[in-house]
């Protein structure tokens, strides 16, 4: 499976947001929330949003890299059609790397568990 995180994967449009927020199945964990639905393409789309309470722009920023990062090289867990939405917690200020590795790999599954 590619590791990449191409523009097709991007979730952009407010439309597909408002959607998410509206019909979406909610997974919360300690460090952010997941919103997901399935999607009518053959591939999982993803989404970050950080609050300006999470940290600097700095640390903002890094937060969204690291969750694209998370999204991109462990696609093989996800069901080959969702969308995600991942809400960044204030919590994640005190988390580490492998931590909130450990969180979105059990998200990842925990999702990819239940019947669509």
């Amino acid at each position: 499976m590619k590791e990449a995180y191409g523009p097709q994967e991007r979730i952009r449009n407010k439309r597909d947001f408002l959607f998410l927020f509206k019909d979406g199945k909610r997974y919360k964990d300690k460090y952010f929330n997941l919103i997901y639905f399935p999607n009518s393409f053959s591939f999982s789309r993803m989404a970050v949003i950080v609050s300006k309470e999470v940290g600097n722009a700095v640390f903002r920023n890094k937060m969204k890299r690291w969750m694209r990062d998370l999204f991109r090289r462990h696609k093989e867990y996800l069901k080959p059609n969702l969308d995600i939405l991942i809400i960044i917690k204030k919590e994640i200020q005190e988390a580490s790397w492998t931590n909130l590795r450990q969180n979105y790999l059990r998200a990842v599954k925990s999702i990819g568990e239940e019947p669509s």
